[in-house]
């Protein structure tokens, strides 16, 4: 039986040992492809919090893709919701009444 399958993501030790081995390389890619302004750090710790939500669902070795998967996901609904934002803000409201 080959080890992937022995071993679950919802096994404490196993998603330690998950969340050390890549933990650095996901912040560094957040950190990389989007700076500091959107909270790499964050999103970081968010991910591996679905990670282990989801870890009946996801296989030990799509754990990394996983991860770094929904860390961008993440990371490109906060840019969205941003633009949101700012559209919004630009959009002046009417200074007057129908009356």
């Amino acid at each position: 039986m080959p080890k992937d399958l022995e071993e679950s993501i919802c096994n404490a030790t196993v998603f330690e040992r998950i969340y050390k081995t890549y933990v650095k390389d996901l912040h560094d890619f957040l950190y990389y492809k989007y700076g500091e302004k959107y909270n790499p750090s964050d999103v970081t710790q968010e991910a591996f919090i679905k990670l282990w939500d989801q870890c009946n669902k996801v296989s030990l070795s799509k754990a990394k893709s996983f991860l770094f998967t929904v860390a961008n996901n993440m990371v490109l609904n906060d840019i969205k919701h941003q633009k949101v934002v700012l559209k919004f803000k630009q959009i002046s409201p009417k200074q007057h009444t129908n009356e």
